[in-house]
């Protein structure tokens, strides 16, 4: 007799197996000896090393001056018109320069900065548009408190970090998530509160951090936990401290592939040689494009710190296997275990063959570029469109129960995980304000709920290193 929840469930994993496995089909110019090696590379686009650069607390120079250097554009602050710097794919295409924002979105007596009231802040429309040209947005603390001006608790660093995820969360027209987070002032007690509200990598300037002049990624085995070095740039140019990237250049050969991160805050200070100011920006990143970059050695991949991130994390979950058919060759890519929190899906492929290729085939829905001649045969992937029905652990809708919604008085939060322990519940409003936070012993409890205006609320609920999430209507 059949069992058919087994059978179902059978079914169901061999279709999901099926979804996930993506064909790419690899034409030779002649049938090769024997099967081509396929390897993933280290770095995107087989690139020997790769740069970041961050501007940090969310200044408007990221959108008046950063954009448009990088990508190309016109600069006010001089009145000249930039052509942009770029990179290959390796494929030669090319691709503009990109940056990341570190963002706060409230000053330390927590108003917001963005909404068109401080001239030296990005606006949330500013941040749109950097968000849609591809740049990244991480995590800076809501308020930028840290432990050298203020007194913090270890609440207020877990407060400071999840407000600012739900401001953004919501602020933004694409609901932007924040993987990432930068640590403010150097206040490395943020790191721990960041990794358990799940942020999956942490930035950081102090000299004894992971990476202090570039992070070495070829032999990188554990992604979890990450705490990563960035270099401050005033920093460099106030000491006169010969450029790190110069030596991580040096140093990514023979297989040695290196990450290496920097950061500024002003830039746009068109008036003084004692800051890091347009003019510094201006040149650093020029002379960088100029040497490594499509005008020069073209052996940097230029991306957000997120960006690189998630393709380490690709190239850590993705599998794929090969088979040759004449001049044929099938490489079929699983993403069954890539996380469903990355931005991006991205692989590069590294083909070894002594036959040159000259067609790709690849399913609807990927974007491909390949180079098939010469020794470094490449074909660059981005599965970013492709639906992904990921092994990581999801919320049933069931485990966390609000009720009732709309609510009017009284809001029964009800958390069904079976386990006993601390439960902490935060509420914030829509622009990430925090309206309630208190602790309880009990999975299911009450909170009172007369005293909030009307509107859409999210309530975030903790127990140990579980966190899970759930919004409700006050009436």
């Amino acid at each position: 007799m059949i069992y058919f929840p087994r059978l179902i469930f059978a079914l169901c994993t061999i279709l999901t197996i099926q979804l996930n496995a993506q064909k790419i089909s690899v034409f030779f110019t002649t049938t090769p000896a024997s099967t081509p090696s396929v390897s993933k590379a280290v770095l995107r686009y087989d690139k020997d090393f790769a740069y970041s650069y961050t501007f940090d607390d969310a200044t408007i120079d990221a959108f008046t001056a950063g954009l448009p250097v990088m990508r190309g554009g016109f600069v006010r602050g001089n009145g000249a018109t930039f052509p942009g710097l770029f990179y290959t794919d390796g494929c030669g295409n090319s691709l503009p320069f990109g940056g990341g924002i570190a963002w706060n979105t409230a000053n330390q007596y927590g108003i917001d900065v963005h909404t068109g009231n401080v001239a030296a802040q990005l606006t949330w429309g500013q941040l749109d548009t950097l968000y849609d040209a591809g740049w990244d947005v991480m995590n800076h603390s809501y308020s930028h408190k840290s432990r050298w001006t203020f007194p913090m608790t270890a609440t207020d660093y877990t407060d400071e970090v999840e407000q600012n995820d739900i401001a953004v969360r919501n602020r933004t027209r694409r609901r932007v998530e924040m993987p990432v987070f930068v640590v403010p002032a150097s206040d490395d007690y943020y790191g721990n509160p960041a990794f358990a509200l799940g942020h999956k990598i942490v930035f950081d300037q102090s000299a004894n951090t992971l990476g202090y002049g570039g992070l070495r990624v070829d032999t990188l085995q554990n992604l979890s936990g990450l705490k990563v070095h960035r270099t401050d740039l005033f920093d460099i140019f106030r000491n006169n401290v010969p450029r790190f990237i110069d030596s991580v250049a040096s140093r990514s050969r023979n297989g040695v592939k290196t990450w290496y991160s920097e950061f500024s805050h002003r830039v746009d200070e068109f008036n003084t040689a004692t800051n890091y100011n347009f003019y510094y920006f201006k040149a650093h990143l020029e002379s960088i494009a100029n040497q490594y970059g499509k005008t020069g050695q073209d052996r940097m991949w230029m991306a957000p710190p997120q960006e690189v991130y998630e393709y380490l994390v690709m190239r850590q979950t993705a599998n794929f296997a090969t088979q040759l058919a004449a001049n044929r060759l099938d490489i079929s890519v699983n993403l069954q275990e890539v996380p469903t929190w990355l931005r991006r899906k991205t692989m590069t492929l590294v083909v070894n063959s002594a036959v040159d290729f000259n067609r790709v085939d690849v399913p609807s829905g990927v974007k491909m570029t390949f180079k098939g001649i010469g020794n470094q045969k490449i074909i660059n992937l981005d599965f970013t469109d492709i639906k992904v029905e990921s092994e990581d652990l999801k919320t049933d809708p069931s485990v966390l129960r609000l009720f009732p919604n709309p609510v009017k008085n009284i809001l029964t939060v009800d958390l069904a995980t079976g386990k006993s322990g601390k439960i902490r519940a935060t509420i914030f409003d829509i622009s990430g304000k925090l309206m309630f936070q208190k602790d309880f012993e009990q999975a299911k409890f009450p909170i009172p709920t007369a005293d909030l205006p009307s509107g859409l609320y999210f309530v975030n609920v903790r127990q140990g290193d579980a966190f899970f999430r759930g919004k409700f209507v006050k009436e």
